[in-house]
């Protein structure tokens, strides 16, 4: 590996851990940003862990067909397509808490931060690596 990517797996577990902070303090819209920028991050160090670097780009679709072609495992472009949704509203956390008032409610978070377990499980699963970010 050309570079050393670890610094991008410690970013993104720290985005998770300050989303579940934010969601107990009640701060719905950053907990979502947190999730998506956590995910972000946890999508670019597998690629660049595989490739010896990563996209820089934002969009969840083209990191995640990335992923998927840097370990040649069509489920995970597929995992996202069956997920659309949520890797939509992921989306939306990035772009509408820093741009505009549109606030994330309660309910969404729990389902954001839900989906994102399930997610992180996948990846655990599909490509054989603990990430550790249950701790």
């Amino acid at each position: 590996m050309s570079k050393n990517v670890e610094f991008l797996k410690e970013k993104s577990s720290r985005f998770y851990s300050n989303s579940l902070y934010l969601f107990q303090k009640g701060d719905y819209d950053l907990c979502a940003f947190n999730l998506e920028q956590s995910c972000q991050l946890l999508i670019k160090y597998l690629i660049a862990k595989r490739v010896g670097e990563w996209p820089k780009t934002h969009y969840l679709e083209i990191l995640m067909k990335s992923l998927s072609e840097a370990y040649d495992r069509v489920e995970i472009y597929n995992y996202y397509l069956e997920n659309e949704l949520f890797f939509s509203d992921l989306s939306d956390a990035y772009f509408t808490s820093r741009y505009f008032p549109k606030p994330f409610t309660k309910s969404l978070s729990e389902t954001l931060m839900r989906e994102y377990k399930k997610f992180i499980s996948f990846l655990e699963a599909t490509l054989d690596e603990k990430l550790d970010f249950d701790k």
